[in-house]
């Protein structure tokens, strides 16, 4: 589970096809606070560790990219380049700062709406019949 707060923003490092994509996420974290294993949300997916490496303030953690996860997330969400909003999974104990959201993609959405409102953006999403 997590709040949806961003604690940090991450860049791909490399991307590398083997059936799902790899991909080398650098980021600030310390990596001996990333457990193999753990979730952490990549601009809003759920995605897990499974390596990780670094020094603390220029670590980095590996991840693996299922073709669903790709047909979910827009197009040329896992380039290299690409810079990833992150937020670690939430521990039992932790202040929650934000609401409760889990981070698994069940489909694709569009944008049906969009209105300017002051210095904001309001979108509306259209979800497919069997998500409404």
């Amino acid at each position: 589970m997590f709040t949806g707060i961003i604690t940090a923003i991450g860049t791909i490092r490399t991307v590398e096809a083997r059936g799902d994509l790899r991909a080398v996420i650098a980021c600030p974290f310390d990596p001996a606070t990333i457990a193999i294993g753990a979730s952490i949300a990549c601009s809003g997916v759920c995605l897990t560790v499974v390596e990780r490496g670094g020094q603390p303030g220029d670590g980095w953690f590996m991840v693996d990219i299922s073709g669903e996860t790709q047909a979910c997330t827009p197009a040329g969400r896992w380039t290299e380049g690409t810079a990833l909003n992150l937020e670690p999974a939430l521990k039992l104990g932790e202040e929650l700062g934000g609401h409760i959201v889990i981070g698994h993609v069940d489909a694709v959405g569009t944008v049906a709406e969009r209105h300017t409102e002051g210095d904001s953006i309001r979108l509306t999403i259209a979800a497919p019949a069997d998500m409404a």
